[in-house]
């Protein structure tokens, strides 16, 4: 009996001191967690936590370059692209102009002899009140497609707009001076579509 009595306080004794043993080794964990934290030191589950964070920016960071890269591709190959379409209408525009002005130059040449022959017809005839008005009808619509007769009496001949037929010698006047006009010439906007026929003096 008292044997088993010694034994169950031995045992006891033990398990009091494991007890003790344990609680103390908490407390000292507690207490280095603590000091780590005073002194700025990481503990453990900082660590874990400090490398997680530092994965997933790195991996942002990542995701963020590749869509930086993709975003100045597409903003390089939209720039292309408007150029491309930019210089296209440049050039539709201008091939559209050119062609206008060349039906309008064809269109107001076929007609030119006829408002020449009816100038001259008037000359004959000043009183005519019907040639009158389709002359005036005629040269009404040469202004609206900016269609410009070429100032040629008393000019200086200008090879750009005066085709000089006829040539006189005249010591009073200026050489190369236009002292007639055989036939207008006309200018559809800056372009000559028919030059002026004229005499010069040399």
């Amino acid at each position: 009996m008292i044997i088993l009595t010694v034994m169950i306080r031995e045992k006891l004794i033990m398990e009091n001191r494991k007890t003790k043993n344990e609680k103390n080794q908490k407390e000292e964990i507690e207490l280095k967690e603590e000091a780590a934290v005073s002194t700025g030191e990481n503990t453990p589950l900082d660590n874990e936590e400090t490398k997680s964070k530092e994965k997933r920016t790195a991996s942002l960071e990542k995701e963020n370059e590749c869509l930086r890269k993709e975003l100045d591709e597409q903003k390089e190959k939209y720039l292309r692209l408007f150029a491309e379409y930019d210089n296209y209408r440049k050039r539709t525009n201008k091939e559209t102009s050119e062609a206008y002005s060349r039906a309008t130059a064809e269109a107001v040449t076929s007609f030119l002899p006829l408002l020449d022959n009816l100038e001259r017809a008037q000359q004959y005839a000043p009183d005519d009140e019907g040639m009158r008005a389709l002359i005036k009808q005629l040269q009404d619509i040469l202004v609206s497609l900016k269609v410009t007769v070429i100032d040629s009496d008393n000019k200086c001949f200008d090879p750009n707009f005066h085709n000089a037929i006829m040539h006189e010698e005249d010591e009073s006047t200026e050489e190369c001076r236009i002292v007639q006009t055989f036939q207008k010439g006309y200018m559809l906007g800056d372009k000559v579509i028919r030059h002026a026929m004229v005499k010069v003096v040399n």
